[in-house]
């Protein structure tokens, strides 16, 4: 039985916004199919489950019945799985898409990789959303039928091609007295590592190897609640920060990218967690900032750009 080796990547400039997705099949080394498409609007999480679908229709159309997908996108990576429910109704029928073709193969195996490994699936999506055209050569193109319209706003639907139209997110909007007019809430929790670093170019002792308790806290915000009244679950969110800090515990943070290349500073270090917790969380929220604390007096706090 040959295996075939998917890596798919899917991104978003704004969260929702502009979107791409891409996906590289390569055989007995060899590389056999590739492609990029540009989505309408969507989130990063859409646009994952999008490459997914495009590059799992491409395997079945070359004729593999054995396939290990790589995709770098934890949340993905754990919903297939099964380590993590989707709770997201937008997410849902994308899910229950994918599901479907993997069981058109006799094996499958869904890893989880880091994002350096999977350069080439992510060029492709920008490409095409630079473009915003198809490019690579791909066996099967995308179904178009996978979206209507766009997927960023609340009452926006997503056609999957089987079974009609569905919400792109299940969000009721509380009532204006209880919904406190146009607020937002906000959302924090809290976690640590322990690790060691050295910073490059450093003019002191820090540019030396040296440890820290790192200290985390995150703050997602929303100005919608969910259909119980919770903008976020705090154990949902305690489980997304977790899987983000996994690969810095206990760890020497230079070796780990992009800090093989960037500087491992409090400032890079609270941005590149941003954004990597902003690709697990449910895309109804958005990261509004990270603190970390190198000691328990000096903090630094990061806050990303509002689209």
């Amino acid at each position: 039985m040959t295996r075939a080796i998917l890596s798919t990547d899917g991104g978003s400039r704004g969260n929702p916004g502009p979107a791409g997705a891409g996906f590289v099949i390569v055989v007995n080394g060899e590389t056999v199919s590739s492609g990029g498409w540009p989505l309408p609007e969507c989130t990063n999480n859409v646009a994952e489950y999008a490459a997914l679908i495009w590059g799992l229709e491409n395997v079945i159309a070359l004729g593999y019945d054995d396939v290990h997908v790589r995709t770098d996108s934890e949340l993905l990576a754990r919903q297939i799985s099964g380590r993590y429910r989707v709770k997201n109704a937008g997410l849902k029928p994308l899910f229950a898409k994918t599901l479907s073709l993997l069981r058109e193969f006799e094996r499958f195996e869904v890893e989880h990789v880091p994002r350096e490994q999977n350069a080439h699936a992510d060029t492709l999506a920008n490409e095409a959303m630079d473009g915003c055209c198809l490019v690579g050569d791909y066996s099967s193109a995308p179904n178009e039928g996978l979206f209507d319209g766009h997927c960023a706003e609340a009452d926006t639907l997503i056609d999957v091609g089987s079974g009609g139209a569905v919400p792109a997110m299940s969000v009721r909007a509380m009532p204006a007295d209880d919904a406190g007019a146009a607020g937002t809430y906000g959302l924090s929790v809290k976690s640590h590592f322990d690790a060691a670093h050295h910073l490059y170019d450093y003019p002191g002792e820090c540019r030396a190897l040296h440890g820290h308790t790192w200290d985390v806290e995150v703050t997602v915000e929303s100005s919608e609640l969910d259909e119980i009244g919770l903008v976020y679950d705090f154990k949902s969110l305690k489980a997304d920060l977790a899987a983000v800090l996994h690969d810095y515990d206990h760890a020497l943070i230079n070796e780990i990218a992009p800090f093989d290349k960037v500087s491992p500073t409090a400032e890079n270090l609270a941005r590149v967690i941003c954004e990597r917790l902003q690709t697990v969380v449910s895309p109804r929220v958005r990261v509004k900032e990270v603190a970390v604390w190198e000691s328990p007096v000096a903090k630094l706090v990061y806050r990303p750009k509002v689209p």
